[in-house]
């Protein structure tokens, strides 16, 4: 019985960990700028919700092409919470991104003006 509560909390918190992984949350200030900077060109992107949270947030997913000095053209695809307050991304435009050049497909976050480490 007591295995069976531990291996029940353990799969819990697993799946309570890759759902607050899901939620887009941004690298470190030291990470990014670690990591390498890049262009999205968009070649998909989900429709601008009517409303988002109590934050003024909602979720965008987003696919593209990443190009950066460091790596081949790599295609992308993720979901990031995102501030209705902001331009809705469109296809076709470019938008900044910061990444790991090992792993761009992975690790690649899209940065707002502000955001610029």
């Amino acid at each position: 019985m007591v295995v069976g509560l531990i291996t029940t909390a353990v799969l819990a918190a697993t799946v309570v960990a890759l759902i607050l992984g899901l939620r887009g949350r941004k690298p470190s200030a030291e990470k990014l700028a670690a990591m390498s900077s890049g262009t999205l060109t968009v070649t998909g992107v989900s429709e601008r919700p009517a409303k988002g949270d109590a934050n003024g947030k909602a979720f965008l997913t987003i696919s593209g092409t990443i190009i950066g000095a460091d790596i081949a053209p790599t295609e992308v695809y993720g979901s990031f919470d995102y501030s209705l307050d902001a331009p809705w991304p469109t296809i076709g435009q470019d938008l900044p991104v910061r990444y790991n050049p090992r792993k761009p497909d992975q690790s690649w976050v899209l940065m707002a003006d502000g955001d610029r480490p």
